[in-house]
């Protein structure tokens, strides 16, 4: 629409400083197009959709893991899962119905077949971890040792 066939509105702002809005060229705009007249997408199909990964249990190892950085003997007490074996809580618990009581027995037992693989991951971390740092202490007592004997 030219700007001479848009109706001229005139407000007091546009008499004081002279200037109205319909004059001006943004409104030729094509960012001023209604969702209506918005250009057609490139693409008609829509990309692939990718199945999300789902969350890695919550377990003691990962938080030992973490907070051994801040408290290096957490990851001896991670460490020590990898020889402990996870059981599920007992069915006759205080809570109603049991551990996970809408699920059926199969369904249990990969819940905890989950939960332990993702465990030694973690206790595997704290491993490597405990490793690393003892490995580190040991070269810095050593140069130490060199550098005072000779």
């Amino acid at each position: 629409m030219p700007p001479s066939a848009v109706p001229a509105e005139r407000s007091p702002f546009d008499d004081f400083f002279g200037y109205t809005m319909a004059a001006s060229r943004t409104h030729e705009s094509r960012h001023e197009l209604s969702v209506a007249d918005a250009l057609p997408p490139y693409v008609d199909d829509l990309p692939p959709t990718y199945a999300v990964k789902a969350p890695e249990p919550v377990t003691l190892a990962k938080y030992l893991f973490k907070f051994g950085f801040l408290f290096p003997p957490f990851w001896i007490m991670g460490a020590w899962i990898l020889w402990s074996p996870l059981r599920a809580p007992n069915s006759d618990s205080d809570t109603e119905g049991g551990w996970m009581a809408d699920k059926s027995e199969l369904e249990r037992k990969r819940v905890i077949a989950e939960m332990r693989k993702t465990e030694v991951r973690w206790a595997l971390r704290c491993l490597w971890a405990l490793l690393i740092l003892s490995l580190l202490g040991a070269i810095g007592v050593i140069a130490v040792w060199a550098v005072l004997h000779s």
